[in-house]
């Protein structure tokens, strides 16, 4: 019988076994990079003061339904039109903001004109997809309508309180 008489780092089994534990560490460490680089944005500290700007903002959306104002809103590529069913004493123009759910980064907002009597028109610096929020308000922010939108969708989206 023939023994082996190289040594162990010439061998191709250490080496496999090796391989396994620093691969791991590796990819724990790349995780950890990654990690760092997208930090989520959903996070709250202060749930006390957020609870107190929800309840401000609630308020917004109950002026909108005292106003009695509906709209609706259409996503065209990189425009977006707002049309409002009769004219409340709309200013000249509105105010959009639209949320991505997750990201923070990609939250715009802007400003849409008054086109007609009862459109408000606005180019987009991006042409939105997936699942967005959008809140129309006037440029005082004295109300608030609200949608959520998946986009790129046909038809007109109705705003609601």
């Amino acid at each position: 019988m023939q023994q082996d008489t190289k040594p162990w780092y010439k061998q191709l089994w250490p080496w496999i076994l090796i391989a396994i534990p620093v691969a791991t560490a590796l990819k724990a460490v790349h995780s950890v990079y990654i990690m760092q680089q997208h930090i989520p944005d959903l996070v709250v500290d202060d749930y006390y003061k957020e609870g107190r700007a929800i309840n401000m903002q609630l308020a917004k959306y109950r002026e909108a339904a005292l106003r009695n104002l509906d709209a609706r809103v259409l996503i065209a590529g990189d425009s977006a039109v707002v049309r409002f069913a009769e004219n409340s004493v709309l200013d000249g123009a509105i105010h959009l903001d639209f949320y991505h759910p997750t990201l923070a980064e990609r939250d715009f907002a802007l400003d849409a004109e008054r086109s007609g009597e009862l459109l408000y028109v606005a180019k987009l610096p991006i042409t939105p997809t997936g699942k967005w929020q959008l809140v129309v308000s006037d440029a005082s922010r004295d109300w608030k309508l609200r949608a959520t939108l998946e986009l790129p969708v046909e038809t007109e989206i109705k705003l609601g309180y």
